[in-house]
């Protein structure tokens, strides 16, 4: 049994000295940005002859091949990198260690920690999260090159009318307090919109208000998915940055007053600013990230407006400690009274 525990001490050892997911990450990141900056430099051609609704076909269609590119990440990388790349020779040999580890319960758990601390590639869902969110990006890509011309969508058919007539029922305008509704919108008095609209809803009323109505519900659409799949990539990530700490108050027998009053005192900061106010401006608010639909490069330019959704996953992890923080209250108290 000795000589067992301290195999598996010393393979845990060795081979977590490496955090591959990051690192696989990053490599995939790049390829996914260079299919993004090509659809970036090439959406919205236009061939000539052709009509407006052609010319979004067109551009469509390279949405979709660029789109089938993206999913092909994983195998770019070997093909760029190759079977004999340090990545993929790190990841052969620890799974090549893990094999040699006869009980299969203890393999499993080496398995889980490795994954847990970053030293094992990202799993499929993972993968295909961070394709997912390179093609939710790819596609605001090709609506504001292509979609988009000259502040007004170049296709408009009857389905996306009942959309935007939709979402104007469902707005509320000011006062924001009275007659609450889905969105809301309210102009900033500074802004580029409040000196061309003398009001929302004539803003709302325009060409240009049709355009960013539409870019807002497909911001809607994609919103929860963003979320999750944002939380599947990066809520690891998130711990190792020392989110971790927070997952035990208790030091042996002993309760670490300073690690729990720092939690409470974060908690109370993070959670009721990072989570609605995220979901305010990138759900609710039409005019948050409303440059973005103007054309690629205010979309780039305004692009970081989507840390709001990492403000939020820090925000659902705080929550989740909390949870777990009461699961072994209710445990311990179970124990002391029950057993």
């Amino acid at each position: 049994m000795a000589s067992r525990h301290t195999q598996r001490e010393s393979v845990l050892g060795w081979m977590a000295s490496e955090r591959l997911y990051e690192e696989y990450l990053f490599f995939y990141v790049l390829i996914l940005v260079f299919w993004a900056a090509t659809g970036f430099f090439t959406f919205g051609f236009e061939i000539a002859g052709y009509s407006p609704a052609e010319n979004l076909l067109a551009n469509f269609l390279l949405f979709i091949f660029l789109a089938i590119m993206m999913a092909f990440t994983p195998v770019w990388y070997r093909l760029i990198f190759g079977t004999q790349a340090r990545l993929q020779r790190r990841t052969d040999e620890i799974y090549k260690q893990v094999e040699k580890i006869e009980d299969e319960e203890k393999r499993r758990a080496i398995l889980q920690h490795l994954e847990l601390d970053g030293a094992l590639p990202p799993r499929r869902l993972q993968k295909w999260c961070l394709i997912g969110l390179a093609w939710f990006a790819l596609f605001e890509i090709f609506f504001v090159s292509a979609w988009v011309k000259d502040l007004q969508l170049v296709w408009q058919p009857e389905w996306v009318n009942k959309i935007i007539a939709w979402v104007h029922d469902n707005t509320t305008f000011p006062p924001l307090n009275v007659d609450r509704k889905i969105f809301i919108l309210k102009l900033d008095k500074d802004g580029f919109f409040i000196k061309n609209f003398q009001s929302e809803q004539e803003f709302l009323a325009s060409e240009l208000g049709d355009v960013i109505v539409f870019f807002h519900l497909w911001r809607v659409l994609i919103f929860f998915p963003t979320v999750f799949m944002l939380y599947v990539l990066m809520g690891k990530v998130i711990d190792w940055l020392g989110m971790n700490q927070f997952r035990h108050f208790r030091v042996g027998r002993y309760w670490d007053h300073d690690r729990f009053s720092r939690f409470v005192l974060y908690s109370m900061f993070i959670v009721p600013i990072f989570v609605p106010g995220a979901f305010v401006a990138l759900f609710k608010d039409l005019e948050f990230t409303s440059g973005m639909s103007l054309n690629k490069n205010s979309w780039l330019g305004e692009f970081y407006l989507n840390v709001g959704f990492i403000f939020m996953i820090i925000g659902f992890k705080f929550i989740y400690t909390w949870l777990l923080f009461w699961k072994d209250v209710a445990i311990y108290l179970y124990r002391r009274i029950f057993k």
